[in-house]
């Protein structure tokens, strides 16, 4: 949905919003493309599970195990779980198996998310300043990788725009043209849910963050529109906020545009 150059504008304000160092970010984009320089995931390694199918976000806010029962009904092939860091184990306990894909940057539940992994998740991990020493810890326990930058793109490390990693997981699906993307468990309010981050060491940066995701993902939804709606955008999370372009529906209506 985005162009490289138009991501990199966006980063660079990101950055100065939140004191953040392109430096560092450089360095652990490069540390993550040499540990997976042989084994990466491509792109075209990931498009198939997405392409036309119908994709679930599942944002790891207060709301998501309620949200999650109400997808129990629907037959599994029909759609595809894209679940957003500690989600991951939020949708374990709901399914009692691994999601389909796991975007991270490896700060919650990374237990469960290893597990995962090794039982098929593919796991699509993103680099940062501040995550370095878990990208060095747990990267090499990773079966499935593909890598995500916030800077300039490597080898093996690519950049689809997003920042967190509920809204990066919407620019990741979009970038595989699915045939809808729905959210679960993105509430994006102050409260924060016990399947995110275990230890929020900065909730004023918490919060700026979870302001930060819902530009992002009403951006998303403005440049969807400009490209005739290609994909459709809906919200059915429980509460939280309203997301301008993502439309907020209840588990009957999704049901039916599933089996439409």
């Amino acid at each position: 949905m985005l162009t490289l150059d138009e991501w990199l504008k966006i980063y660079e304000d990101i950055a100065k919003r939140l004191r953040l160092s392109p430096i560092e970010d450089e360095r652990a984009a490069e540390m993550l493309n040499v540990l997976i320089r042989n084994r990466g995931l491509e792109p075209s390694q990931i498009k198939p599970l997405i392409i036309g199918k119908h994709a679930i976000i599942v944002g790891a806010g207060p709301s998501v195990i309620e949200d999650l029962e109400g997808l129990k009904r629907i037959k599994r092939e029909n759609l595809v779980f894209i679940t957003c860091d500690g989600a991951t184990k939020a949708f374990m306990e709901v399914f009692e198996t691994h999601p389909d894909i796991i975007v991270t940057d490896l700060d919650g539940y990374l237990k469960e998310q290893v597990l995962c992994s090794k039982s098929g998740s593919i796991a699509i991990v993103h680099a940062h300043g501040d995550n370095k020493m878990e990208i060095a810890t747990y990267v090499p326990k990773l079966e499935k990788v593909m890598g995500t930058t916030q800077v300039k793109p490597k080898e093996k490390v690519f950049n689809f725009g997003g920042f967190t990693d509920g809204d990066r997981a919407v620019y990741i699906a979009g970038y595989f043209k699915p045939k809808s993307i729905t959210l679960v468990g993105m509430n994006l309010e102050e409260e924060v849910g016990k399947f995110s981050k275990p230890i929020i060491f900065d909730r004023t940066k918490k919060i700026q963050k979870l302001k930060i995701a819902k530009e992002l993902l009403e951006l998303f939804a403005k440049k969807n529109i400009e490209k005739g709606n290609e994909i459709q955008l809906f919200n059915l999370t429980n509460g939280g906020v309203e997301i301008e372009g993502f439309k907020r529906i209840n588990i009957k209506e999704f049901i039916k545009i599933v089996y439409s």
